[in-house]
């Protein structure tokens, strides 16, 4: 579901605006990796490049919480013990206690274009924060939509913040924000002098790979009835149903904006109830005029679903969208 040279390109270019280093990541020597257990190469794809003076192993993996980080430490010991290279850890993501414990245990680690932890280098190159003070880390939920919306429905290159504000009926502080944090994370630009456009540089499919570490969960908040509701937007298992081969629940999951939730006249419980309604951070009708939400709001509230059925469901659907061809 990810594009793994992308990634490694993104690697390189973090090197070469964060140290001044021109470093040129290539595919691992075949008579090196067989010197490693497949067991442990399994793991990861390799690529090897010089930095700083020293030849590097760069091990990429796509989730960095995939493995345990006492786990991690101990497979990049024995890759570094038969490669006889330093070993880095490539990872476009990585949860915030997992990289804590990967810096106690003096693993070296890079997300591309957000920290760089190289102990064995004498690096260690945190978030700059300093950049918008008025900007969180977590993307905004409109930001999210724009970028949704933009990957599914329609362009929003050459927009601006009044034209998108009334197109989607919010308010020209939160299209302004939203922006200003795409921006900030180099996924969009804004060009021009009194009245600036939006520009976007990056493909579809380069857009999506380098946004993905960054997107979230659309639902808010889960609530169940019994109670079957007409008119609303399908989510869940149902909706991933509609766009594969998986097949219908008869339990019924519905996704709604918090001010359509705060209108219904139902009895719902946190916990019971035979259907579920999840209340989205942002109105999924906004992407989706169909009934069922879109597809790309449907893979992030279902990602971390561990059904092997649904994942195999899910990245056919990633895999199917029009971009990935680019």
């Amino acid at each position: 579901m990810c594009n793994i040279r992308y990634y490694i390109n993104e690697t390189a270019a973090y090197f070469d605006k964060t140290l001044g280093e021109d470093v040129v990541l290539e595919s691992a020597n075949k008579d090196l990796l067989e010197r490693l257990p497949m067991n442990v190469s399994s793991n990861f794809s390799f690529y090897e490049g010089r930095m700083l003076g020293q030849y590097v192993l760069a091990a990429y993996i796509k989730d960095g919480d995939s493995v345990p980080p006492a786990q991690m430490k101990k497979l990049l010991d024995i890759i570094h013990r038969q490669a006889k290279l330093v070993v880095i850890l490539i990872t476009p993501c990585i949860s915030s206690y997992n990289k804590i414990r990967l810096m106690t245990q003096k693993v070296n680690f890079v997300i591309p274009g957000k920290q760089m932890f190289l102990p064995a280098l004498l690096l260690d190159i945190k978030p700059d924060r300093k950049v918008v003070a008025d900007l969180k880390e977590n993307i905004p939920p409109f930001a999210q939509c724009l970028l949704l919306y933009h990957l599914q429905t329609g362009s929003i290159v050459g927009t601006n913040s009044y034209g998108l504000g009334d197109k989607f009926n919010v308010s020209y502080a939160t299209v302004n924000k939203s922006l200003r944090w795409l921006v900030s994370k180099d996924l969009i630009k804004l060009e021009g002098a009194k009245t600036k456009t939006v520009h976007i540089e990056l493909s579809n499919r380069e857009l999506w790979n380098k946004a993905l570490p960054m997107l979230v969960s659309p639902i808010e908040q889960s609530y169940y009835t019994d109670v079957l509701i007409g008119g609303q937007m399908i989510s869940g298992v149902n909706a991933l149903a509609s766009y594969t081969m998986l097949n219908d629940e008869s339990r019924q999951c519905y996704a709604i904006s918090k001010k359509d939730f705060k209108a219904l006249n139902i009895v719902t419980d946190k916990q019971f109830g035979q259907n579920e309604i999840q209340v989205w951070k942002y109105n999924p009708r906004m992407l989706s005029s169909t009934g069922i939400v879109d597809k790309l709001s449907l893979y992030l509230s279902l990602k971390d679903n561990e059904d092997e059925r649904i994942q195999i469901e899910l990245e056919r659907l990633i895999n199917e969208m029009p971009w990935q061809e680019e």
